[in-house]
């Protein structure tokens, strides 16, 4: 891994070492599942921006060579499908993207950097990844104190652009202080502020419950003497999950060490981990992840309550949503087992397929106030699936009185949507409700 170090206006930006547009694992999430995870990112302070453009960042702050600068890490996180490949002459694929960095205070700009990448793969297969493959790193130095960043990227083939915008607080690491706690893929642990931070940042810091079992998580500190520190888990509330001291080794004029968080202790969704010094302030939290599965969303535990509605009875998703956080993992491993009608294979395929039939309906059938997977349509689409005919008698879009037949031959069962109004706001006609219900309640059985 190499350090770059390039100037910037008003700044000075050093490239956080891994290359640029390398491919990889790291971060990566349930992706072909269309969930839209971006306010649960930004909750526990991530930047993050859907369509047109993508992407998630995480801000991580470290000591730099000099008392009156700290060095702000801007770790990005990127797929490969939402970028315009252009093939070429060596049957290779080429994109090209430009990232804008800008800290500004008071209106003013302090730091900017701006970068074009390029992206080259080997196959069109490759083109079309939906896996956060991409991590682009920067490093700003600038004075401890407030400031708005604002994070622009642009792919120059189709000219999308995304763009997020945060206030940060940039610390002053003085005597004892820790850094952010930063989940990394790799890292190459300092023993000089001098030095340029060598690691390559996990942006999206997610895990799979069931298969993932630690999340490595890099920590400085400085003016170190070797004293324990803390290191706590919380939930997205505040609340304290688990807690445990750990000793950073200094390696000269700083202690720099992996701390392996073990999965068993975050519980499942959402967690918040910091870097206590003894007798010092609480540092900055590092949001971190606990999907539930394999293709499944990554999701709050209320959340993922809420998808299963149509998946389990209400009572016992309501025994879920009871449970102690701290046994939220066991209970959730009793339910995936208890529900998985294929123990044998190594996928929950009921699980996969229910989630694959809301992400389907909640394109499908999305309503003006209604998400898709929540409408009446949306509702009879995951629980029974495709129907084996639909029937709707020509007419006008916005004609009123309209009707849907979807006729389920398997089950012998016909049911009928009506648009009262012509403004696409499907209902189930009050028989046809009847019937779904009964059928719904014996398939929950």
């Amino acid at each position: 891994m190499l350090a770059v170090a390039a100037c910037g206006g008003g700044g000075t930006a050093g490239r956080a070492p891994g290359p640029t547009g390398a491919t990889g694992t790291a971060g990566q999430a349930p992706q072909n599942l269309a969930f839209d995870a971006t306010p649960l990112y930004r909750q526990v302070g991530l930047m993050s921006r859907g369509l047109p453009l993508p992407f998630l960042g995480r801000v991580s702050y470290l000591a730099s060579g000099s008392p009156d600068t700290s060095h702000v890490v801007v770790a990005l996180s990127l797929a490969n499908t939402v970028f315009g490949f252009v093939r070429e002459a060596d049957n290779r694929f080429r994109a090209n993207y430009t990232v804008t960095l800008t800290l500004q205070r008071g209106g003013l700009t302090v730091a900017r950097s701006e970068t074009t990448e390029q992206i080259v793969v080997g196959t069109f297969r490759e083109t079309s990844r939906t896996e956060e493959s991409i991590i682009y790193q920067e490093i700003l130095d600038v004075p401890p104190g407030a400031y708005t960043l604002t994070v622009a990227i642009r792919d120059e083939g189709s000219q999308r652009i995304g763009q997020d915008q945060m206030n940060v607080r940039v610390p002053q690491f003085g005597a004892r202080t820790i850094s952010t706690p930063i989940p990394v893929v790799e890292v190459a642990p300092r023993s000089d502020r001098n030095e340029l931070p060598v690691l390559i940042i996990d942006p999206r810091a997610t895990v799979v419950f069931g298969r993932d079992s630690v999340i490595p998580v890099y920590v400085e500190e400085y003016g170190a003497a070797g004293s324990p520190s803390q290191l706590l888990v919380r939930n997205e509330r505040g609340r304290v999950l688990w807690s445990d001291t750990i000793s950073i080794t200094p390696r000269g004029e700083i202690g720099a060490r992996v701390v392996e968080v073990p999965v068993s202790r975050i519980g499942i969704g959402v967690a918040l981990i910091s870097v206590v010094a003894a007798e010092s302030a609480d540092t900055a939290s590092s949001g971190v992840f606990v999907a539930f599965g394999e293709d499944l969303p990554v999701a709050s535990f209320d959340d993922m309550m809420g998808y299963l509605r149509y998946f389990a009875q209400p009572d016992r998703l309501q025994r879920l949503r009871s449970t102690p956080e701290e046994q939220r993992p066991e209970a959730w491993g009793a339910f995936v087992r208890d529900t998985d009608t294929r123990p044998e294979t190594p996928v929950h395929e009921d699980l996969r397929d229910y989630f694959t039939r809301l992400v389907r309906a909640n394109a499908r059938f999305r309503e003006e106030a209604t998400p898709g997977w929540l409408s009446d349509r949306g509702r009879v689409f995951i629980t029974l699936g495709e129907p084996d005919q639909l029937l709707e008698p020509a007419g006008g879009e916005f004609q009123r009185n309209r009707q849907q037949l979807w006729d389920y031959r398997r089950l012998n069962m016909q049911l009928v949507f009506y648009d009262e109004t012509g403004t696409g706001r499907w209902r189930l006609t009050p028989s046809s409700n009847v019937r779904f219900e009964t059928e719904f309640r014996r398939l929950l059985r």
